[in-house]
């Protein structure tokens, strides 16, 4: 029950990685707000999580965060903690790639987490501390082919994250970062099935063959370390970036 009584506000919850640290961290004692661009799926999530509150939130857009930012508030009276998670999996050689598919790109990951910070470190300062979790990627630390704009995206959450953390420890707000390796969610399952020639279980296994583990992880593998960072446990930790990738960045 290392979370208990606190307050989550999670972007992307309706699916995935967001989804699995929402169920964790009510099972710890905490209470979510499950925000998605997708209502239903956040609707779905929440109703299966005592006291939570399901929210549509389009990350692009600095209105609709600063509203469900408010909503969560409004409801919960605070907000303890934040894993701002919303994400697209887009992958293709460079010269194939228009400006403005660059642009969705960063702005969701990159500009999504800077509008989750803009909007939720007012609430966390005025609390006297708080704590949040970003999600960057072992892209964002080692070249892959064809994933150059999605890495960019995720190592400039690292180092945002990085960066606001130094800002913002003397008012006791705590941000970390979580760099997961090839994890078998909703977005990677349509590249597994490709990868595997329509197998889904092939390609989750040619994939797992990069790393020492000789896996792909599971949601809850990330949710556990998201916890743990969330919570008083890492109590004297900010600004670090976990790599939770089964050893990939290792070989």
């Amino acid at each position: 029950m290392r979370n208990k009584g606190k307050v989550l506000f999670t972007t992307g919850a309706g699916s995935g990685l967001a989804r699995a640290v929402a169920q964790r961290f009510t099972r710890e004692g905490g209470r979510v707000a499950v925000a998605d661009f997708n209502l239903e799926a956040a609707k779905k999530t929440a109703a299966d999580l005592e006291g939570a509150i399901a929210l549509q939130v389009d990350v692009t857009s600095e209105d609709a965060v600063k509203q469900a930012v408010g909503a969560a508030h409004k409801h919960f009276g605070r907000i303890d903690c934040a894993f701002p998670a919303a994400g697209i999996a887009d992958f293709a050689p460079i010269e194939d790639w228009s400006l403005e598919r660059f642009n969705r790109m960063i702005s969701t990951h990159l500009g999504g987490t800077f509008l989750c910070f803009k909007y939720l470190i007012p609430i966390m300062k005025a609390q006297r501390g708080g704590a949040i979790v970003t999600v960057a990627s072992v892209a964002a630390l080692v070249a892959q082919s064809g994933n150059a704009p999605y890495g960019a995206a995720k190592n400039g959450i690292l180092q945002l994250s990085r960066q606001v953390a130094a800002d913002v420890a003397a008012d006791g707000i705590r941000i970390n970062i979580v760099a997961p390796g090839s994890i078998q969610t909703g977005m990677t399952e349509p590249l597994y099935v490709k990868r595997g020639d329509g197998d889904l279980a092939k390609g989750a296994a040619m994939s797992g063959k990069r790393c020492p583990m000789n896996r792909v992880g599971q949601p809850d593998e990330i949710a556990a370390p998201v916890c743990h960072l969330l919570s008083d446990e890492a109590s004297y930790t900010t600004g670090h970036c976990m790599v939770v990738d089964g050893g990939q960045t290792i070989v």
